[in-house]
């Protein structure tokens, strides 16, 4: 990238430009979803989903979750300067989360409480930071548009107005699936069997009592975060209002097509736009610093090529293990892994510090020493 065309970066409330930020960030999803619901006919009807369609829709969701999450891995230990931040860390972290998991497999046949075993105590709180991690990381690209367009959307009492609008309509959508959509749980083996445990909670009063509390909460948060949105003072509202509508388009799929398409759309999403925002983070970073000759800077600066073909190496590497996805060794490898890039995320990419925020054109945070 050109020092003129960085310098047009840090002053647009663009992360990059209108179609790379719509394209790759924003948007990035629509063709997965298009493909799964007009190309595999995946309405999410209940009795309409057709298993073997399913199966390949899932595989591909599979498959660029896997590219994403080994993208971490890379930037970790690939580049001496994020490693180097938190070095016990990254050597410690595997080895407990390994063993851990591991163990927990192994114990896989005992019963802790009500038929609660020790790995579906894992599947559980994977599942579950899994969700987190998701809404967390477009809350944070949300935050870099708030810190690149200011005029008070930078502040971090806004970023708390931002995660509360999030949250709550995470719980709205659960309450308005758990109410109208339930029924699309049958169309997925594991999604069935959660419905059955359920079907006496839904059959009851509860989730209309869930659905008016979300509604009504979600209504004073954003009416509170919409007062302070309109009076901020900004050049451009499109880049953020345009992510924010993004994401509001994602939530719409679970109540349209049921929590299983809408799943897999936010999971395809979040794959997405992580691979898109590394290569941009990257190669603005390292175009900064042509003196690092290590193996992720060389990689950054060239990210049409190296992306593709890293991209292209990690899918095959998927593809090659397909026949032992149903083994121990794998399924601890597999949540392991998984486990490690939520944890590793958390710890090299914070927006608001200056080794991440100066890069990405928001201003106030100076440019990294490495």
């Amino acid at each position: 990238m050109s020092t003129s065309s960085a310098s047009a970066n840090a002053t647009s409330a663009w992360l990059r430009a209108p179609w790379w930020d719509l394209g790759c960030l924003g948007f990035c999803w629509v063709p997965f979803y298009l493909w799964v619901v007009y190309g595999l006919g995946l309405d999410g009807q209940a009795g309409t989903t057709a298993t073997p369609a399913l199966a390949l829709a899932t595989l591909v969701a599979l498959a660029i979750t896997y590219v994403h999450r080994h993208y971490t891995f890379v930037l970790v230990y690939g580049d001496q300067g994020t490693f180097s931040r938190r070095a016990r860390e990254f050597v410690v972290a595997p080895l407990l989360v390994f063993v851990v998991i591991g163990l927990m497999r192994a114990l896989r046949g005992t019963e802790l409480v009500a038929g609660v075993s020790p790995w579906m105590v894992v599947l559980v709180v994977v599942g579950a930071w899994n969700i987190w991690h998701t809404v967390m990381q477009r809350y944070g690209i949300l935050r870099v548009y708030g810190g690149k367009s200011r005029g008070g959307l930078e502040v971090s009492a806004h970023g708390k107005r931002d995660l509360a609008l999030l949250w709550s309509t995470v719980l709205l959508v659960a309450a308005l699936v758990l109410v109208f959509r339930a029924e699309t749980f049958a169309s997925h083996a594991n999604a069935a069997r959660l419905l059955r445990v359920l079907r006496p909670i839904l059959e009851g009063p509860l989730p209309w009592v869930l659905l008016g509390g979300s509604a009504s909460l979600w209504a004073v948060v954003f009416g509170r975060w919409l007062r302070h949105e309109v009076r901020a003072e900004v050049n451009s509202r499109a880049p953020r209002l345009l992510f924010l509508t993004s994401t509001a388009a994602l939530f719409a799929v679970f109540l349209v097509h049921g929590p299983v398409i809408g799943y897999l759309c936010f999971g395809v999403a979040h794959a997405l736009e992580y691979v898109a925002f590394v290569h941009h983070f990257g190669e603005r970073k390292f175009s900064r610093d042509p003196t690092n000759k290590g193996l992720v800077a060389r990689w950054m600066r060239q990210p049409w090529i190296f992306g593709v073909l890293l991209s292209g190496l990690l899918l095959l590497l998927f593809l090659s293990l397909r026949e032992h996805r149903k083994t121990d060794v794998y399924l601890v490898y597999y949540m392991g892994t998984s486990v490690l890039h939520f944890l590793f995320d958390g710890w090299i990419w914070k927006v608001r510090t200056p080794a991440v925020g100066a890069h990405l054109g928001v201003r106030g945070a100076a440019p990294s020493r490495r």
